[in-house]
C-alpha cells in the first residue's frame, strides 16, 4: 500500500486525475493525502470535493481557501474576483460538498507512519502534542452547528 501526498490541488481536476493516473493510484491498496486547498483557482473546485468523497482512501486537511471558501459560502466573507469556487456554491448538492470539506482537519496524524500532514506547516515552538491539541480545538469548532458560524464570524467577520 502506497501513500501519495499532494498539495493545493485547487480546483485543478483534470490535472489531479491525471496525476493519479500517472501514480497507477489504486483506491483499493492506496492511500491519497491532500494537504489543503482543495478549491479555488482552478476551473473544477466541485469535482475535486466529489472526487475527494467518492475515493475510500483519502485524508484531507483543510487549508485557507477552503477555509475562505466556507467563510463565503456563510456570508461571512465576499468572493474575490479571482475566487473559481462559483461551481460549488451553485451545486444541486452544495450542501454535502460544503459539509464535507468543513469536517476535514486542520492537522492529520498517522502515528503508524510518524508523519503529520497540515496545510502550511506548523509553529517551530509548538510540540506534536500542542499542535494536535489546537487543530482538534478548531476542527470540533467547524462541525458543531452551533460553534460553526461564530467562528468564521470571528475569523472573517
Amino acid at each position: 500500500m502506497a501513500a501519495y501526498a499532494i498539495g493545493d490541488v485547487q480546483g485543478c481536476y483534470n490535472s489531479l486525475c491525471r496525476l493519479l493516473d500517472k501514480l497507477k493510484f489504486d483506491d483499493s491498496a492506496d492511500e491519497l493525502w491532500l494537504a489543503g486547498d482543495l478549491v479555488n483557482r482552478g476551473p473544477d473546485s466541485a469535482r475535486v470535493i466529489r472526487l475527494a468523497r467518492e475515493l475510500g482512501r483519502v485524508r484531507a486537511v483543510l487549508g485557507n481557501h477552503d477555509l475562505h471558501l466556507l467563510a463565503v459560502s456563510e456570508g461571512f466573507r465576499k468572493s474575490k474576483l479571482t475566487d473559481t469556487f462559483s461551481d460549488i456554491l451553485s451545486a444541486d448538492d452544495r450542501e454535502a460538498l460544503l459539509s464535507w470539506l468543513r469536517n476535514q482537519p486542520l492537522l492529520h496524524f498517522d502515528k503508524e507512519r510518524r508523519t503529520v500532514l497540515v496545510h502550511a506547516g506548523l509553529h517551530p515552538g509548538w510540540s506534536l502534542n500542542q499542535a494536535r491539541s489546537f487543530a482538534g480545538n478548531i476542527s470540533a469548532l467547524l462541525v458543531d452547528n452551533s460553534t460553526y458560524p461564530v467562528l468564521l464570524e470571528r475569523m472573517y467577520g
